[in-house]
């Protein structure tokens, strides 16, 4: 229980800043023109059970951007179905990690239920969850263009 209230907690810190930042950006639904030497990453979101409010997607380059503030950012509506897209584009070769939570009270924040998130959230490359992840677990190689897939999580 000690660990999965640790996880819950550390799931909640890399998480709790994403939101501030976020509000001057929102997600386009397709790439513009490629530009040369970079990449887009597209984020495609599932296991969206509950069809409100927003999703507060962060784009990580390292460590920092993973636990702090993100190094790009996008929010996006939820749909009333379906899976949700986004496309973080210009991004140069190099290792990335997204992290996201849907907002569903419409506060722009992470929400706890004592120190568990009460609101859906999701990481690159996790799906369940063993212990606090980092940004080296959660990274993905950017050399291509590339999609990935990240499934939504509820405590």
């Amino acid at each position: 229980m000690k660990t999965i209230i640790t996880t819950a907690i550390t799931i909640g810190l890399l998480i709790a800043n994403l939101a501030k930042p976020c509000l001057a950006q929102t997600a386009t639904s397709a790439p513009s023109a490629s530009v040369s030497g970079t990449y887009s990453l597209t984020v495609i979101i599932h296991n969206v059970n509950t069809r409100s409010g927003k999703l507060y997607v962060g784009l990580a380059n390292n460590q920092a951007s993973f636990t702090g503030e993100s190094f790009q950012r996008k929010v996006i509506d939820v749909t009333p179905s379906g899976e949700l897209t986004t496309v973080f584009e210009g991004l140069t070769a190099g290792k990335y990690a997204v992290r996201l939570f849907q907002d569903l009270n419409g506060n722009q924040k992470m929400d706890f239920s004592g120190q568990m998130p009460s609101e859906p959230f999701g990481l690159s490359n996790v799906s369940m969850l063993m212990g606090p992840p980092d940004f080296d677990q959660s990274a993905i190689e950017l050399n291509e263009n590339k999609s990935i897939r990240i499934r939504m999580m509820e405590m």
